[in-house]
């Protein structure tokens, strides 16, 4: 083939991909990631083979080395060594689904950089290929903003944010090379994209989009030649410093507080929470300085140094298997090895762009040289507002492909005025012939094809059988959904999470068990819990695999519950996996619930309760530990000791905790009992919830809300009551006419 075939086939590839990011498969488990990593590594590898075949054929197409290259490839050395010395290879090296970013998977965006700077050789090519990145982007925007799902085909508002800030400037970029009238036809893609990223109010990508705005304007100030032009730029920024300065000094002012500013302080819980994972991330560092704990494995940290003031801020998203700090997550996982080729990435960057600008003449003006150096502006100021967007996020797919395509343009700039489009002919290497040539294309194909088949293909049917499987179950149809998890889950790289999602779906549903035959019931436990030890031999530390294992333990010990030695192995095994979780994230207080869950039943409520009182003692902000404390004690009719755990579980607004209806009976009895009737109706509307059919629930409800004076809502209580059985009227009456 000539060059420009192969040119057109790579360049239409790259171009294709860029459309990727509106894939959404429904039938897959995290389906706003694994669509669009699955179909870019399958498409990545296909052109892998046609770009070896080119750049064998055809050398002097081949990238040039550069620093900036060296970096890049320096880093991606060092998270593939940091996968052989790391805690769990197949978490650094395979991912997971639900971020799918191992090795092998960020690979391919390697692949596509490298293609990138071979075939995108004229400004012509680069204008097509923003403009199709502008597109896909504006779509995305289009369906955020009419469709159903605010943050639209990318299922995070966080990644959206950071996929349009690459977009915004790639329009800046087209808009300011064009000098054509049609140009301000780019200013109604911006304002789309400026909506939709307004909509997704994420903190990080407002400041790093408000810093590159404030930093372009300061760098074209200092260097544009018009000195008018160059005043009002520096006199602009400088108001700007001094407006937010203003602006930010009265965080305390009532206006501040109800404005979206306050999402833009140290105040934002988020913040809070990830300000407690890197504090704890600094303190781990001295354990694994030059290497990290392995690519992607930023949990084992997270919980190694989990600290309980964390629940002060958030009761339900508690695992952070991801830094949300780029640099911080970098320098946890691979090291300073990691962290220092990643930065070196962006220093060469940086260096290339500022010699660009000394060759240029460092002015800023109307001349081809003065629009260059703009240009370069732009990019800067781009890369400052990735950086820091990534400061508070880490990244995904959507923001590796823009991260890419900006620093392969950086690699262009500085060749544009010396790349040649002339086709080349090599005749003395083994590729000298056409049959030659297609030989080798078919052999790598080949190689691709096999590679495709087993790592993508495969895994992407396990993800479909999972959510069959999945689904078979929850609608009553237990023994064909196991017989589909059986038959997905075949060890692939990324069955993990297939496994983690029927051990999960089970521990949190023992129905879907219980409801089966006793043989079959014994036979998909016991495939379960090897499930779940297949998922511990990854990484026997970490707490989330230790904590499934002792719950499915648990369930085990309470649905063999008459075969005694049944019940005392699953406790007994169930409490070692507590005891392990707690070992590996001490801090972490839903482990002591599970071990005194254990405790429980071995029939040692002592030891359950001490397990739970040092548990309230980790965090006495934290009202779930009060529950289940609150719940033994009235299990074992300790009714001088409920009293104060009690008070705190319902104060604590965690009525929700106190477990089972019966549970709830027995606290909102005892409340009742103490003419605790606020409280005690707080337990009831929980009730109600659990036993929204029972109409003796509703009925003592209203009973509760008459004596406390609510009488609209004892009419709608008692109201429902009578729905439910009308033969409650003669009650319902006596309370009301009372």
């Amino acid at each position: 083939m000539s060059s420009k075939t192969y040119l057109r086939i790579l360049q239409g590839g790259l171009i294709f991909s860029l459309f990727f990011v509106l894939f959404v498969f429904s039938d897959l488990l995290f389906p706003y990631i694994s669509s669009k990593q699955f179909s870019f590594n399958i498409l990545m590898e296909l052109l892998l083979a046609v770009w070896l075949v080119f750049i064998w054929r055809y050398p002097s197409y081949r990238p040039k080395l550069n620093l900036m290259l060296v970096g890049l490839v320096s880093y991606f050395a060092v998270i593939l060594l940091s996968c052989f010395t790391g805690v769990d290879f197949n978490l650094s090296f395979w991912g997971d689904v639900e971020r799918m970013l191992g090795f092998f998977h960020l690979f391919h965006f390697l692949i596509f950089f490298f293609i990138l700077i071979t075939v995108f050789r004229t400004w012509r090519e680069w204008q097509i290929l923003f403009i199709s990145s502008i597109t896909a982007a504006v779509i995305v925007s289009l369906v955020g903003l009419f469709g159903k799902d605010e943050y639209s085909t990318i299922g995070n508002t966080a990644y959206v944010s950071g996929y349009l800030i690459f977009n915004l400037f790639f329009t800046a970029i087209i808009f300011f090379r064009n000098s054509s009238k049609w140009k301000y036809l780019y200013l109604l893609p911006v304002f789309v994209m400026f909506m939709q990223f307004k909509n997704m109010h994420t903190s990080g990508a407002i400041i790093g989009l408000a810093v590159s705005i404030f930093l372009a304007a300061l760098l074209i100030g200092f260097l544009h030649s018009n000195k008018k032009v160059k005043y009002s730029l520096l006199s602009i920024s400088a108001l700007m410093i001094i407006v937010v300065a203003v602006i930010f000094s009265q965080q305390q002012a009532a206006w501040f507080q109800n404005s979206f500013l306050k999402n833009l302080t140290s105040q934002k819980t988020t913040f809070q929470t990830r300000l407690l994972s890197w504090q704890g991330a600094v303190r781990d560092f001295k354990y694994h300085p030059l290497l990290g704990t392995g690519f992607g494995n930023y949990a084992i940290i997270f919980d190694r140094q989990f600290d309980p003031k964390f629940f002060n801020y958030d009761r339900v998203e508690t695992y952070f298997d991801r830094a949300h700090n780029n640099l911080i997550d970098i320098a946890s996982t691979t090291g300073l090895a990691g962290l220092l080729t990643y930065l070196s990435i962006f220093i060469f960057a940086l260096y290339y762009l500022g010699r660009e600008l000394k060759n240029n003449g460092y002015k800023i003006n109307s001349t081809e040289l003065g629009k260059r150096n703009f240009e370069i502006v732009l990019v800067v100021a781009l890369m400052a507002a990735y950086f820091i967007q990534n400061l508070a996020v880490f990244d995904s797919f959507v923001t590796y492909i823009g991260l890419m395509i900006m620093l392969g343009f950086v690699y262009w700039l500085p060749k544009e005025r010396n790349i040649a489009d002339d086709e080349v002919t090599v005749n003395s290497n083994w590729l000298k012939n056409a049959e030659r040539e297609w030989l080798a294309l078919i052999i790598i194909l080949i190689i691709a094809l096999v590679v495709i088949s087993k790592f993508t293909l495969k895994p992407y049917r396990m993800l479909q059988g999972v959510i069959d499987g999945y689904s078979n179950i929850l609608i009553g149809k237990s023994e064909e959904g196991f017989n589909i998890f059986r038959e997905s889950l075949t060890d692939t790289p990324l069955d993990r999470d297939g496994r983690g999602t029927l051990i999960n779906l089970v521990a949190s549903n023992p129905d879907f068990l219980t409801s089966l035959p006793p043989e079959k019931m014994q036979s998909e436990y016991e495939y379960v819990i090897s499930l779940v030890e297949k998922n511990l031999k990854y990484n026997e530390q970490d707490s989330l695999f230790q904590l499934q294992a002792a719950q499915a333990y648990d369930l085990g010990a309470r649905i063999f519950y008459k075969d005694e030695n049944k019940k005392n192995y699953y406790s007994e095994l169930s409490l070692a996996a507590a005891e392990k979780a707690i070992a590996a994230s001490p801090g972490r207080i839903p482990g002591y619930f599970v071990k005194a869950q254990a405790y429980l039943m071995q029939n040692r409520p002592t030891e359950a309760i001490e397990t739970l009182k040092y548990a309230a003692n980790l965090n006495q902000s934290y009202p779930h530990s009060y529950c289940r404390l609150a719940q033994i004690y009235m299990m074992v009719e300790a009714d001088a000791e409920v009293q104060d755990p009690l008070n705190k579980c319902v104060d604590g607004g965690a009525a929700n905790q106190l477990g089972s209806a019966n549970a709830l009976i027995m606290a909102a009895t005892y409340l009742a009992d103490k003419e605790d009737y606020s409280r005690a109706i707080i337990v009831v509307e929980r009730l109600a919830v659990v036993e929204v059919s029972n109409a003796e629930v509703w009925l003592n409800l209203g009973k509760l809300y008459a004596i406390t004076g609510e009488y609209n809502k004892a009419k709608a209580a008692t109201d429902k009551a009578l729905e439910l059985d009308p033969a409650l009227k003669g009650q319902v009456n006596q309370i009301l006419s009372q």
